[in-house]
């Protein structure tokens, strides 16, 4: 999968589903799901997205420490990356140093879409 591709990152199935939804219709991206930060880690080395959509709670490990194993692989670094969270609290100067774009749930159709239209690279 070479570019045009968003890789979304979230253990929810409907929220995954329906941003794919949106970004299949609305954009000229694919999208890939990948529910799991251990079959993210295997899979990433062979996907060169074009940005990248990642849930800040999942299990195993927490959206920055999945983003922080995610820059090591040559193929990710420079991918920009959207946290997607509802959380109240969150490491803000953490992702500031990131340089990682937040996205608080719930977001509307039209705020999804112009992130992906800010960040995404072709």
């Amino acid at each position: 999968m070479d570019g045009k591709t968003i890789l979304i990152i979230d253990d929810d199935r409907d929220i995954s589903e329906a941003i794919q939804h949106i970004i299949d219709t609305e954009t000229q991206y694919r999208t890939l799901w990948i529910a799991e930060s251990d079959l993210v880690l295997l899979s990433a080395p062979h996907v060169r997205p074009s940005l990248i959509l990642l849930d800040y709670l999942m299990p195993v490990m927490d959206g920055l420490s999945l983003y922080d194993r995610l820059q090591a692989i040559p193929t990710i670094q420079g991918v920009p990356v959207v946290l997607i969270s509802a959380a109240t609290s969150l490491p803000y100067e953490e992702l500031r140093k990131r340089q990682i774009r937040l996205l608080r749930k719930p977001f509307n159709v039209q705020e999804l879409l112009d992130v992906i239209a800010e960040l995404a690279l072709d």
